[in-house]
């Protein structure tokens, strides 16, 4: 973390804009006392007590009891304990807190806390319980799962593959925590909050505040894990119950290890895939089961396998196709997912799985991409792929990525069964991948584009627009936005981002600032003050939100239609080297084709793009970073609304990456990430024969 040195005196009555550019780490009071959560060491069991005998002069020690009836945040309906009063369900569960004026003897007292746990050895495991969420569609003729499976006949290629990824980036941002004072009953919290709304909520039912008693200011926030947008809020109440109790200044800071265990630890997904394929390149049947391991009570995983089922099938037009997506409950913690990027673990399946079937069959793969795509079949999610053809051939033609297919897999067969003469020639790989990213889910209650967008046309003709700090490329972006419509300098538009907590947005920061939407927004208020202005006098106000229209173009109960409000397509080809000595990878190529709309600002969009293929190489391979010698990025040219960038390369790169290091090496690559010793290994010579094992 660069952390920034603060004066030792914080004054808690920042303004927002201020604290938003803060950390809450920062923030330090001569009185203030520091917090250390205890923690269970089993998985699973009965509590039957927690004590601490002794507990030095200024220093406190609180468990559930104190909290009493109140002791549990409610995240979409879902109830989870703060302090455990009872059961036991996951180790590290929080069973209580201590807080004192110095962290090394808060250390020493940890050690000192008694607690009697009843282990129970029957933990949970995905045999034995029913799903905790669950997703299926089926299309086609058939009805049963014992007619679906008439949709492979013998006569057709039978290919089946097992994919499972996890990639967990490391953070590089603060601890998650809080810094909360209470005075003259007034509660204070400084929390890199995404979810201001569920805070707050929270904060009053819990500690039985009245509105005005409680002031949320937000700090600097961390990665978009969905762990940190409503764990966060459990980490903000345990600090807040010390503050209450002693009057005091609180500081709560998870240490690293606790950060990644309970904040931004991934757990692996599954997905098995069955493709019935015609001789002519159709794929007349997909089989496809999603499993995931969600971890004890974790309130998105109907969300995250959503956004997985969407994106089994990407943008294919396969007549007979069947998904099955289970959500497993365990006796571990709460499992995070990056919610801007869930959708690549299902590209990743599905790409490499057409790799495949292009290596079995021998089809050229953006032929046989093209042959399963608009194929005239009513597939249960629809998608405006515009001019998709005209850019996997224009994509094709700067790779030249027919030759270079045919040829690497003749060199990899090579590899594989001539002498040792010729390993000192470096074995190469070409992949191409394409997918979306589908921006606004219509889907869920959360994420159901509730975003609203408020601009005011001030006496003295400058604009205001109200809204959460967004970056500071997509501020640009809405200062020449609406500068263009309203015909004024972009230096008159000020962004006020004092929002009442009260009436704030009930979505997480990471929806509410999505660019496409708000941007989508601001036109329209834009445009209505343009037509209002000269009828009415100054100020003008506008407000704007998505249409109860709009979200009907997704029905939920049937689980299809247009999924998002609106949607970017990418297509990558990854070309890569490996060192015949070392086997270290070399990226060589990266051709990137876009279509998000009109781009606004080409050379931000553009280093946005490097950017995002900078930071997924580094998560691709265990403890490597790949180097690449050449990138290639192209805008396709559109007059539709923009839409967002930022997301797409990591969804889609990784399918590319994984293809041509699968082709390299003639052998599948079926995990990410991808182990520098299981290349080794593949590669190597047997020491006996010479020959490649």
């Amino acid at each position: 973390m660069c952390a920034r040195k603060i004066k030792e005196k914080k004054d808690v009555k920042e303004t927002y804009s201020q604290l938003a550019r803060s950390y809450y780490s920062d923030l330090t009071a001569n009185d203030m006392l520091y917090a250390k959560i205890i923690r269970s060491t089993i998985s699973k069991g009965t509590l039957k007590s927690i004590n601490l005998d002794e507990i030095p002069e200024g220093y406190y020690f609180f468990t559930a009891a104190d909290f009493g009836e109140q002791n549990y945040v409610e995240t979409l309906d879902i109830q989870t304990e703060i302090f455990a009063s009872n059961e036991v369900c996951y180790k590290g569960q929080p069973l209580g807190i201590i807080a004192g004026p110095d962290v090394k003897e808060l250390k020493r007292l940890l050690t000192l806390v008694k607690v009697d746990i009843e282990k129970d050895p029957a933990a949970k495991t995905k045999e034995k319980d029913f799903p905790y969420a669950q997703r299926f569609i089926r299309t086609g003729k058939a009805k049963k799962p014992e007619e679906f499976l008439k949709s492979f006949p013998k006569k057709n290629w039978d290919i089946r593959g097992t994919w499972t990824s996890v990639l967990n980036a490391p953070s590089c941002n603060e601890p998650n925590g809080a810094y909360v004072t209470y005075e003259k009953d007034v509660l204070t919290i400084c929390t890199p909050t995404q979810w201001p709304k569920h805070l707050y909520d929270n904060l009053k039912r819990v500690f039985n505040l009245n509105s005005d008693n409680i002031k949320i200011k937000k700090t600097i926030s961390s990665s978009p894990h969905t762990n940190t947008i409503w764990i966060n809020t459990v980490l903000a109440i345990q600090a807040s119950l010390i503050a209450i109790k002693t009057k005091k200044p609180v500081k709560l800071q998870l240490s690293r290890h606790e950060h990644v265990d309970f904040i931004t630890k991934k757990s692996p997904i599954t997905i098995k895939m069955r493709s019935s394929v015609r001789k002519d390149g159709i794929i007349d049947a997909n089989q496809i089961l999603i499993e995931l391991d969600s971890g004890y009570h974790n309130p998105f995983a109907a969300e995250i396998l959503d956004r997985l089922v969407i994106a089994a099938n990407n943008i294919y037009s396969i007549r007979n196709l069947e998904i099955i997506a289970k959500a497993y409950e365990s006796n571990n913690p709460p499992v995070s997912f990056n919610i801007e990027s869930i959708d690549s673990q299902a590209f990743f399946a599905i790409e490499n799985q057409i790799e495949k079937i292009c290596q079995t069959a021998g089809f050229l793969p953006a032929e046989f991409r093209l042959k399963n795509f608009e194929r005239k079949i009513v597939m249960p999610f629809n998608f405006s792929n515009e001019r998709f053809r005209e850019g996997m051939g224009a994509l094709e033609r700067q790779s030249d990525l027919n030759r270079k297919f045919v040829s690497y897999t003749l060199e990899a067969k090579d590899h594989k069964i001539n002498s040792s003469s010729i390993t000192n020639i470096p074995s190469r790989g070409i992949g191409i991948a394409c997918g979306f990213n589908g921006i606004g889910y219509y889907g869920t209650n959360i994420f159901a584009c509730n975003q609203k967008m408020e601009v005011t046309l001030e006496k003295d003709g400058s604009l205001t627009i109200h809204a959460l700090p967004p970056s500071s490329s997509t501020l640009e972006i809405w200062k020449n936005t609406a500068a263009q419509i309203l015909e004024i300098d972009p230096k008159q538009i000020k962004l006020n981002s004092k929002l009442d907590m009260k009436d704030d947005q009930p979505v997480p920061e990471s929806v509410y600032s999505n660019l496409s939407i708000m941007t989508y927004l601001l036109k329209k208020c834009c445009l209505d003050i343009q037509a209002k202005k000269f009828r009415k006098p100054l100020p003008i106000s506008s407000s704007k939100g998505i249409t109860a229209n709009q979200k009907k173009l997704w029905n939920k109960e049937k689980f299809s239609g247009v999924p998002f409000f609106t949607t970017s397509f990418g297509l990558v080809i990854c070309e890569i080297v490996l060192d015949p000595y070392t086997y270290k990878i070399n990226v060589k190529n990266i051709n990137v084709i876009i279509n998000a709309g009109k781009i606004v600002l080409p050379t931000i969009a553009k280093n946005t793009v490097r950017l995002s293929i900078q930071h997924t190489l580094s998560e691709l391979v265990e403890n490597e970073i790949l180097d690449y010698d050449k990138i290639n990025i192209t805008f396709m040219n559109s007059e539709r609304e923009s839409t967002q960038i930022d997301g797409l390369i990591s969804r889609i790169l990784p399918a590319a990456f994984t293809s041509a290091l699968s082709q390299a090496i003639a052998h599948e690559i079926n995990t990410l990430p991808v182990k520098a010793e299981d290349i080794f290994k593949e590669m190597a010579l047997d020491e006996n024969t010479g020959y490649s094992k």
